[in-house]
């Protein structure tokens, strides 16, 4: 699994286009996009996206979720832990 770090260094490798409350990733190949390998994050997903900033740590981005969903801490860590799962799939 990639460290958040890692993600904020890769990010940089797709195209984002915010689509109602989702967030659809393109990955970049040479500077074009590869429309083939299109992700959709839904809001939460986009949520923790959007804070993997190279600052946000984990506790942070937490923080930030519970607040932002009137969430308790189970249900974040739960959300996070499988976005940050997916994400590294997607990003190797």
């Amino acid at each position: 699994m990639l460290t958040l770090q890692e993600i904020f260094e890769k990010k940089s490798q797709f195209a984002t286009r915010k689509v109602g409350n989702e967030l659809v990733l393109v990955p970049l190949k040479n500077n074009i996009a590869t429309m083939n390998e299109m992700f959709t994050l839904n809001e939460v997903a986009c949520f923790i996206w959007e804070s993997i900033d190279g600052r946000n740590n984990e506790n942070v981005i937490l923080t930030q979720v519970i607040e932002a969903f009137d969430i308790d801490l189970k249900t974040a860590e739960v959300d996070y832990d499988a976005f940050i799962e997916n994400i590294s799939k997607i990003m190797v």
